[in-house]
């Protein structure tokens, strides 16, 4: 069985709206826009979310090259989007062509939020900047310090093929054993020019 209090629970309901003015938030009188919602029993008042510059802003066609600040607004009191619209573009001097109100969950805010993604892709990648490219240090790429540093490495580059060459030559040479054992393959005397007397011939003795 309910009781007095989820009864009373149940009769307190909020209604949540989202109130989009055109410009950033620093040109925004926020404290206007509390005052003036104080009319539908104001519960919350978000601080305001700026999207980046658009060429054709969500919602504002008459609109280019212009940012949006969006509030999430909660009342205890509720009206309608198009009645509450009117009311504080009156009272904050606001033209109706530069504020909309919604209620979150209609069909044009559910597209419109999958629009925001995609264009918060095609603001990086036409991004000339690169802001969200990650930091890097200058000196290490190019200047003196890099120039120092490529010599150092292309010095110790050279010495350790210097080291090799040598390493192999020594490898290579003949040592003195080799010279005093003479050639594995040597059987003698090399041939004898002219005509020699064949007792001086390898093989022969007197």
């Amino acid at each position: 069985m309910s009781t007095f209090k989820d009864y009373l629970t149940e009769a307190v309901k909020s209604y949540d709206y989202k109130i989009k003015i055109a410009g950033a938030s620093k040109d925004i009188d926020k404290n206007a826009l509390e005052t003036a919602l104080q009319k539908f029993d104001l519960a919350s008042m978000s601080a305001g979310k700026t999207t980046p510059i658009m060429t054709l802003p969500l919602d504002f066609p008459a609109l280019s090259n212009e940012s949006v600040t969006i509030f999430d607004v909660k009342t205890n009191y509720p009206e309608s989007p198009r009645v509450m619209h009117e009311y504080l573009s009156d009272l904050l001097r606001i033209p109706m062509t530069h504020m909309v109100v919604r209620k979150p969950g209609e069909p044009t805010e559910e597209y419109q939020e999958k629009m925001q993604v995609k264009s918060e892709y095609a603001n990086k990648l036409h991004d000339i900047e690169y802001k969200d490219a990650p930091k890097v240090n200058s000196e290490e790429l190019t200047g003196d310090t890099y120039n120092m540093g490529l010599l150092k490495e292309l010095m110790k580059n050279k010495t350790d093929v210097g080291l090799d060459k040598k390493e192999k030559t020594q490898d290579t040479a003949p040592n003195e054993d080799d010279k005093k054992a003479g050639s594995p393959i040597h059987t003698g005397p090399g041939p004898v020019k002219g005509n020699p007397h064949p007792a001086t011939l390898q093989g022969f003795k007197q």
